[in-house]
């Protein structure tokens, strides 16, 4: 008998939506019982629409029919992979209706009531949904760049505590989207510019390693400077970061903090969890993209090249796979960190 719960996927006909629909296949805890793309969609199968990119579904999966974005929805848990425009209204008017929406948009991730999550580092931070006025709830996960960058902030903000942050990202073409930049733009060259990219880095990472107290949120006080640029790599968010920390700790440290980082005790049974959400790479060239992004089945941050900085304390550069840990990947993960804690809405 399957008794794994039945979600739904909204925006499955894009890039993220795409890949949830494939981490779902055979997902111990979650079944995918629903899927809609656009409106234009409704009524077609996820195949007709998708074509290529469902090969490899099992035939339940490629043959399911697409509904209207706007319900009704059976569903109790909703995994989003809606573009923000369209996320705006209809992820609130879901958890209005009762629905739990596991969002990887952005329109609401900085809501004072929305929380901003990344399970190892602030799972109590869910505590947020107690204070929202719906009979559902929303719950969401940080901007893709964003994700590898708190990952690593993580473990020297709870060591040293970080006073601030200078990075750079290189990010990859699957970032943009379905179909992405042309490649007559993209060959031989990089996009110095990501509308909305570098504001998300620099107001995202101090809600995430805020402090939950009994008034609400308290979000970390240091500043980030932010550039963004696009490249010519398929997949994989790669940034150099330079970070000055509090008491101004030698990298021996640094780096004895960033090899012992595990994370919350709570995410290590969850199915998409992997051992070790943070991994430090030894040798003078990574991380790579080609090389490191599918570590942990795309799911672990790797960090290399710990040094001195001539200006901060340290620098580094830091990876992370943006369509899995950073996208699908993380609302799948936020999913099943409720479901483990029993949070969930009734339709």
């Amino acid at each position: 008998m399957d008794d794994r719960v039945d979600v739904g996927v909204l925006g499955a006909t894009g890039a993220v939506g795409q890949r949830l629909v494939r981490l779902l296949e055979d997902h111990p805890w979650f079944r995918l019982g629903e899927a809609c793309g656009s409106a234009a969609s409704a009524g077609k199968t996820l195949a007709e629409r998708i074509g290529a990119g469902a090969d490899g579904l099992s035939s339940a999966t490629a043959g399911l029919q697409l509904q209207d974005p706007g319900g009704p929805w059976t569903s109790s848990i909703l995994l989003s992979a809606l573009p923000s425009g369209a996320a705006q209204e209809l992820e609130i008017q879901l958890a209005e209706a009762g629905h739990l929406v596991v969002s990887n948009a952005s329109s609401h991730r900085m809501g004072e009531t929305v929380p901003l999550i990344i399970p190892e580092v602030n799972g109590d931070h869910l505590d947020l949904l107690k204070c929202q006025p719906w009979k559902g709830g929303l719950v969401t996960n940080p901007n893709c760049a964003a994700v590898g960058l708190v990952v690593a902030l993580a473990p020297l903000h709870k060591t040293f505590g970080v006073e601030s942050v200078v990075t750079t990202s290189f990010q990859s073409i699957s970032g943009a989207g379905l179909p992405g930049p042309p490649a007559a733009i993209m060959v031989d060259n990089v996009i110095p510019f990501i509308d909305g990219e570098e504001h998300k880095l620099t107001c995202e990472p101090q809600k995430i390693l805020g402090t939950m107290t009994s008034e609400g949120l308290e979000p970390a006080e240091f500043p980030v400077s932010a550039s963004c640029t696009r490249v010519a790599v398929l997949d994989g968010h790669l940034m150099s970061v330079s970070v000055a920390l509090a008491g101004r700790p030698s990298i021996e440290d640094v780096r004895s903090a960033l090899e012992g980082y595990r994370g919350l005790e709570v995410c290590r049974g969850l199915p998409s969890a992997p051992k070790r959400p943070l991994q430090v790479l030894a040798e003078d060239d990574r991380p790579q993209p080609r090389l490191d992004r599918d570590l942990g089945k795309g799911m672990t941050v790797s960090v290399g090249r710990i040094r001195p900085c001539e200006v901060l304390d340290t620098k580094f550069f830091v990876l992370s796979h943006n369509l899995v840990r950073g996208a699908a990947g993380a609302a799948l993960l936020n999913a099943e960190l409720c479901h483990a804690q029993g949070i969930s809405r009734s339709v």
